[in-house]
């Protein structure tokens, strides 16, 4: 009974070592700088995607703050508006094709870094 309890706890163990190293080494986020399908649209930088795509406009900017609208599916579909903060070391001021990707809460920055939303 002990031998076959070490076996599912090893068997387990190598399930869960092999999903972590799965979703951490195939499933990265590419940086979207090197992607070919971003546009600029007049002031919006857009992404192209199967599902519509998105784009991002700066509205204000005020380092670290900026006021952003997020567009989804067309340029004049609007997702989100509103306040986000800088939270990274690396930028004096965040450009337009700096901003990668949204998936929801955070915009994500080509360079690994985020814009958080104001509280």
């Amino acid at each position: 009974m002990r031998k076959i309890l070490k076996i599912a706890l090893l068997l387990l163990l190598s399930v869960f070592v092999a999903l972590v190293i799965f979703f951490f080494g195939f499933l990265k986020i590419a940086s979207v700088e090197h992607n070919a399908d971003a546009q600029l649209v007049g002031d919006m930088i857009w992404y192209d995607a199967p599902d519509g795509g998105i784009g991002f406009k700066i509205l204000e900017s005020s380092h670290p703050e900026y006021r952003i609208k997020i567009s989804m599916n067309s340029p004049d579909e609007i997702y989100h508006e509103g306040p986000f903060i800088y939270k990274g070391s690396e930028l004096d001021e965040v450009t337009l094709t700096d901003l990668g990707a949204y998936f929801g809460e955070d915009i994500d920055l080509t360079n690994g870094e985020k814009l958080v939303p104001a509280q």
